[in-house]
Order: structure tokens, then C-alpha cells, then sequence
């Protein structure tokens, strides 16, 4: 049997879960709901999570995020110009255009953490600007996406699969 860092959630820690992070991307549906600004790594485009036909269901999701008027996703592409990456994901929470109220949010697997020491927020907020320097324009962030979600759908429907 071989051991692993993290057990198993339960099927019940699965559904909550689910739940919670269906409750909070209804927020994002919403009129009022906050502008978004996202900067992926293509390693997570490209990192199959699933099978062939659910993980192009996601990239066609993450699409239609893109098509968003009140949301901006970028790609990291693996050959970026960068001396900064992050090898772990942060969000950074602006309440108002006041930077003085800005909260980091860091998720990990097993707890998640609120950053609001100036010093820290200043240091998340320089990251994401490298971060977002260094990655494709909005509109060649769509086409990799895309290009990543056809190779899988034509690889699902090249092996046979049904999808």
C-alpha cells in the first residue's frame, strides 16, 4: 500500500466541497459580481486532470471566461521571459481601488490563509504585475486555450473514446 501526503477526502468532504465552490462562483455570475483578472501557467492547461473529455469541458469553460466583459485571463506560457513565477497560486482580493484595503488570499489542501500586513500585500501585488508582464495578451491567451482544448478533443475522438 503505498502512502500518501494527503488522505483521502470522504464522499461528504467531496460534496461540501463542491458546494462551497459552486456557491462562490455564483457570486461571480452575478450583476454586481467583481471584476476578474486571472493568470494562469500553462502547465495547468496542459496538466490532465480527468479524463481527455472533461478536461476540454474545462478548457472550453475557461474560453468562455475569457469572452467575459468583466474578466481578464492570461496564460504563463512555459517559455516566458521571466526571472518571477509563483509555484503556487494566490488571489489577490481588492475591495476598493484603495490598495490600502487589499487582502491575499492562499489556498493550500488542507487550509487557507488571509494576508492583509502591508508589506505582504505589497509583495503579492508586485508578483502578479511580473506575473501578468511576462504572459500572453488576453486575446493569444484565448487562442492557446482554445488550441489546447481542440489537441484534447482530437485526441478523445482520435483513441476511440466516446465523448
Amino acid at each position: 500500500m503505498a502512502a500518501t501526503a494527503h488522505p483521502r477526502p470522504t464522499a461528504d468532504e467531496l460534496d461540501r466541497q463542491v458546494a462551497l465552490r459552486l456557491e462562490r462562483q455564483a457570486i461571480l455570475h452575478r450583476a454586481d459580481g467583481p471584476d476578474l483578472t486571472f493568470v494562469l501557467s500553462e502547465s495547468a492547461l496542459r496538466r490532465q486532470v480527468g479524463d481527455p473529455a472533461t478536461m476540454h469541458t474545462q478548457l472550453a469553460h475557461l474560453v468562455d471566461i475569457s469572452q467575459r466583459h468583466d474578466a481578464e485571463l492570461q496564460v504563463l506560457p512555459f517559455n516566458a521571459e521571466t526571472y518571477q513565477t509563483a509555484s503556487y497560486g494566490f488571489i489577490i482580493l481588492r475591495f476598493d481601488p484603495d490598495a490600502d484595503t487589499d487582502v491575499i488570499y492562499l489556498e493550500d489542501y488542507t487550509y487557507a490563509v488571509y494576508l492583509d500586513r502591508p508589506d505582504a500585500v505589497r509583495a503579492y501585488t508586485r508578483l502578479y504585475g511580473r506575473l501578468r508582464a511576462a504572459a500572453l495578451g488576453p486575446v493569444e491567451s484565448q487562442h492557446l486555450i482554445g488550441k489546447v482544448a481542440n489537441d484534447l478533443q482530437h485526441h478523445t475522438h482520435g483513441s476511440g473514446s466516446q465523448a
